[in-house]
């Protein structure tokens, strides 16, 4: 059996396209007894109303464009679609998902900006944006949200973690513990430069290592393409001619890779060394790896909600919010072994 259309269901109604879009979705200044024949005529056709028909009475799309730059596959990406998914699916919203990952992605998409027409507002996560950029998101005249980003000026709406704060918990719980030599454990990034950001977690280690009189040993990094770079970073923690007992290293992913290689290497966790992470990720529960959390599936639905008051015309209520990280110890972290 052929499939309904909208052409159908106004034949049978006997009212137009334009009113039988408006009397399905109950919109305003549609008369009772036509939207009554609308609904008789679709219900007897089976009629579904698509996306597209409805974009073509409301100008909208009920679609919202996701740009990034970090791994879709990852933790952090994969927890803040999470939460615009719990957000905009009950509303029959769509995510569209574009990946600015490099420099020629990026480049393709703000050249191209297919959200333009494909969306009714875009949500961009990982980087900061050009002048030039800037003014071209502001040229396709829907709503901006930005995900941990501090360059908000031309945004309608952000949501973000303190990363600084958040690291500097880290370090003043362990300095709390007795523990006096740190060093920091961070991520190659081959985009770190102005317009991709930077790592601002190091800065807060490095301003309360500042601050409390403690010796940073060094900072080291590890670059996830390169299997043996985890190895390599341990055995230079180990060489140090004065070791750390504490290492705040970027991510959870990262903080378990590097306690594999401890252990591996003979040092016992946390008798020896304390190590910490970032994320609050599912695995640092199940490992029982201390970490800073950052509630990113609540960064999601926070993020999602934003836009849609954005779509509706609506101001906010807090226009940029910083969410709070929350210091989870586990069994990674202890205090000082005392000689």
């Amino acid at each position: 059996m052929k499939k309904a259309t909208v052409e159908d269901v106004a034949r049978a109604a006997g009212v137009s396209t334009f009113t039988v879009s408006r009397a399905l979705r109950d919109m305003q200044h549609v008369a009772p007894a036509t939207k009554e024949k609308v609904l008789k005529a679709a219900e007897e056709l089976q009629y579904t109303a698509s996306k597209s028909a409805a974009a073509l009475a409301s100008g909208q799309t009920s679609r919202i464009a996701l740009l990034c730059r970090e791994r879709i596959a990852g933790w952090f990406m994969g927890e803040l679609m999470d939460g615009l998914y719990d957000v905009l699916s009950p509303l029959s919203y769509d995510i569209t998902v574009y990946r600015a990952g490099d420099t020629r992605q990026r480049k393709q998409f703000f050249t191209r900006l297919p959200a333009n027409s494909n969306a009714d507002a875009i949500i961009l996560t990982g980087f900061s944006v050009t002048e030039q950029e800037q003014s071209a998101l502001t040229d396709m005249g829907m709503p901006i949200v930005l995900v941990n980003s501090k360059d908000t000026g031309f945004s309608q709406g952000s949501v973000a973690v303190d990363d600084e704060d958040g690291e500097a918990s880290a370090v003043r719980y362990l300095a709390a513990l007795g523990h006096h030599r740190f060093c920091y454990v961070g991520r190659v990034d081959p985009l770190t430069s102005k317009t991709w950001g930077f790592d601002v977690r190091i800065r807060g280690y490095q301003n309360v290592i500042e601050d409390l009189g403690l010796i940073d040993c060094g900072a080291f990094h590890i670059d996830s393409d390169t299997p043996r770079s985890s190895r390599q970073a341990v055995a230079s923690i180990l060489s140090l001619p004065q070791r750390p007992t504490a290492i705040c290293v970027w991510s959870d992913f990262h903080a378990l890779s590097i306690v594999h290689e401890l252990t591996k290497a003979g040092i016992r966790i946390p008798q020896d060394m304390s190590v910490i992470g970032f994320d609050g990720s599912d695995i640092s529960a199940a490992t029982g790896l201390s970490t800073i959390a950052q509630p990113a599936r609540d960064i999601g639905r926070i993020a999602a909600k934003k836009a849609l008051h954005l779509i509706a015309g609506e101001d906010l209520d807090e226009a940029h919010t910083t969410v709070p990280t929350t210091l989870e110890p586990r069994e990674t972290t202890g205090p000082i072994r005392k000689a």
